[in-house]
């Protein structure tokens, strides 16, 4: 078992709810309907997570002073002041349990709006749009404003108690993939390899795993395990994401190898984590996420190496993918400026053809962005003798 930090869980809350009644006062919310998981996590700190499936099963109603009605799947009843620990929370309510909650918009759309009895304008996310639409003919006199934005760029700096959580979290996460680098062996199947990480993952105690992908021998673009059996010599990526402790999260991604990789295998992995190294040093605050993009693949395609087909990385927090986006800029909103006290993480992937198989390579790490650059999370080895 990992030993988690002992943080100041009090800090953790009051300053997370601080920056969000700040924020609804800035844009004039009297409530908020959150449905989102990581949203009512970070409101509140009750987590609602509780499979893939569960982000349309939870709501919660925040007024301007921070109290909370929560309505959840797993009670029958109202329960008044549920959890001692924390007192914000008033009440938590019943609603149709293990279900969309567009199978059940008029149940949600009378119960939620109880709560926004007296409610003038309501910053929503990601609340089903029939239900939105419930909700707006049951209160004509309330506005109901989207806030999903501004929520994940509230979150993109984070406090102390945060990247000490995330800190964690990835180092658990790296623990996970040592283990499943050391298990892969000939004979083995990917699901071995997964499993490996699972394993290490949960004794260390992480709430949730957010994905667990293996590709091996099979091109670039896909991303799931589906029981090959390893070989001699053959390359392997696998990218994991779990949430730890108070439900931030890590994402990480490594190569393997059983055995030695072809020469033209292990040369294009050295050119990939030079790569991710120029990415490394290309990310300091003040720099275009855009900028970082291109330093990588800039550098692959010099060496006649495939570019990343997908965003170089992106933000970790109480999602293991969120704000800023690591993309190239003709490709995105917004080109975001890098800041200091977030977590991103970067993620190049490139590939190389042997024979008649296009063998894909891919690594990724967490990162704290500190006023001189970043400090690597996740500090889990890349192999073939590479720091």
């Amino acid at each position: 078992m990992y030993t988690w930090p002992d943080i100041s869980i009090d800090r953790l809350r009051t300053e997370r709810r601080e920056r969000l009644t700040s924020l609804m006062r800035e844009q004039g919310l009297s409530h908020l309907v959150l449905t989102g998981f990581d949203h009512i996590r970070y409101a509140s700190d009750y987590r609602t997570q509780i499979i893939a499936e569960a982000f349309d099963w939870f709501a919660a109603v925040v007024d301007a002073d921070g109290v909370i009605e929560l309505f959840v799947p797993w009670a029958d009843e109202d329960v008044k002041q549920p959890d001692a620990d924390l007192p914000w929370i008033r009440a938590i309510h019943p609603i149709p349990s293990w279900a969309p909650a567009v199978g059940h918009p008029v149940y949600w759309t009378t119960h939620v709006a109880q709560a926004l009895t007296g409610a003038s304008r309501v910053g929503h996310e990601l609340i089903d749009p029939q239900v939105l639409d419930g909700l707006r003919a049951a209160s004509p006199t309330t506005g109901f404003v989207p806030v999903g934005h501004l929520l994940y760029e509230l979150r993109i700096e984070k406090t102390v108690e945060e990247i000490a959580l995330l800190d964690a979290a990835s180092k658990v996460n790296a623990r996970a993939a040592e283990a499943a680098l050391h298990t892969a062996a000939p004979g083995l199947a990917d699901f071995d390899v997964l499993a490996a990480a699972m394993a290490s993952a949960q004794r260390d105690g992480a709430e949730f795993l957010s994905h667990s992908l293996c590709n091996h021998r099979r091109g670039s673009g896909t991303w799931f395990g589906q029981g090959t059996t390893l070989r001699e010599g053959d390359a392997y990526f696998f990218d994991i994401g779990l949430y730890g402790a108070h439900g931030y999260a890590s994402d990480i991604a490594r190569t393997g190898f059983v055995g030695e990789p072809p020469k033209a295998v292990a040369d294009a992995y050295r050119t990939l984590i030079t790569a991710h190294h120029i990415g490394e040093e290309a990310a300091k605050p003040g720099v275009r996420a855009s900028e970082v993009d291109a330093a990588v693949n800039t550098y692959l395609e010099s060496r006649g190496l495939p570019r990343t087909p997908y965003a170089m990385g992106h933000g970790v927090g109480l999602r293991a993918c969120e704000l800023p986006t690591i993309y190239r800029s003709h490709l995105v909103d917004r080109d975001f400026v890098l800041r200091e006290n977030s977590v991103i993480s970067l993620e190049p992937e490139t590939g190389v053809r042997v024979g008649d198989q296009f063998v894909l390579l891919k690594v990724e790490d967490n990162y704290h962005v500190r006023a001189d650059g970043l400090r690597r999370l996740s500090d889990a080895g890349y192999g073939l003798g590479l720091t």
